[in-house]
């Protein structure tokens, strides 16, 4: 937890002020995420200029790995002198990745603990909504638990917590988006049929999303010795809506906003930086040659 409060501070400075000027948390969350793509669309323009480039290499690691494939040193020194010669730092396919999974930990940092990240409430502000929240149940003859209690954004959902929150001076965040209540889970509340709704559509957009890049991919492997990619994708495509499923099935409908909209804008991100790198390749020049060079050192070893 102390992980995602450690992400969820420096997003909550881009959050809050967009919450304060539009009162609303689920419009928010879609503002939030949108530039936070667009921030990082220079990561993923270098992340295809590698990806290109490894897939034009494709050739070339193939004869690299027949030529040393009883030698795993030599074959890491040669892979390594071929990156080096055009360029390539394998791990930067990866970057994009790395930076998504960092910003949903933020943002589940975020959803799960609006008093402390959207109302800026001290710990003992939070502790008071909580014991009201509380006092209120147990009037009413419900008995709440410390897990009930255990996540802000629900604690936030419960009655009592409104009048708390204004009587710390401040105002109540409005949790409403065009008419589903963010704070709660699916798992909770599968009789409401609003509550279904976000998290289903996160998942068509993850099986879209899917789809597309399968084709994109498929496209750029052409003749390029991609099988092992593609058989990557083709996996991705079962596992990604299955894991998102699965998590917001569990996890407040704020965070199935989030990830709705972060796989709309990165599908779209991603086929206008597919458009751009088909008009500004990244071809790797003597790919052929060096090719025929490692034939002929295998066929020199073959004689030797």
């Amino acid at each position: 937890m102390n992980f995602m409060y450690f992400l969820a501070d420096p997003l909550a400075l881009l959050i809050r002020p967009i919450y304060e000027a539009i009162q609303n948390y689920g419009w928010t969350l879609v503002i939030v995420t949108i530039l936070i793509n667009l921030l990082t669309i220079p990561l993923t323009i270098i992340s295809q200029k590698s990806t290109s480039k490894t897939q034009q290499l494709q050739p070339l690691i193939a004869e690299l790995q027949k030529k040393y494939k009883n030698d795993r040193e030599k074959l890491n020194t040669e892979m390594q002198k071929l990156y080096t010669k055009y360029d390539i730092n394998p791990m930067s396919g990866c970057l994009p990745m790395i930076v998504r999974l960092f910003i949903i930990f933020g943002f589940i940092g975020v959803v799960y603990n609006p008093l402390r990240y959207i109302l800026q409430l001290s710990a003992d502000q939070i502790q008071a909504v909580t014991d009201a929240v509380r006092s209120v149940a147990e009037t009413a003859g419900v008995q709440l638990g410390a897990r009930d209690l255990v996540y802000q954004v629900k604690v936030c959902g419960m009655a009592g917590a409104p009048e708390a929150i204004e009587a710390l001076g401040k105002t109540p965040i409005n949790f409403n988006f065009l008419g589903i209540d963010l704070t709660k889970m699916l798992r909770e509340n599968m009789g409401d049929f609003r509550v279904w709704i976000i998290p289903v559509l996160a998942v068509l957009a993850t099986v879209g999303s899917s789809f597309v890049t399968k084709k994109i991919m498929a496209r750029n492997n052409a003749g390029a010795g991609g099988d092992q990619a593609a058989a990557m994708n083709n996996s991705m495509i079962l596992m990604m809506p299955l894991m998102t499923a699965y998590f917001t099935f569990i996890m407040p409908v704020g965070m199935s906003l989030y990830w709705f909209t972060s796989t709309i804008v990165n599908v779209a991100q991603q086929m206008i930086v597919n458009i751009l790198m088909k008009k500004h390749p990244s071809d790797i020049p003597l790919t052929l040659n060096d090719s025929k060079k490692l034939k002929k050192e295998k066929e020199n070893d073959q004689k030797g």
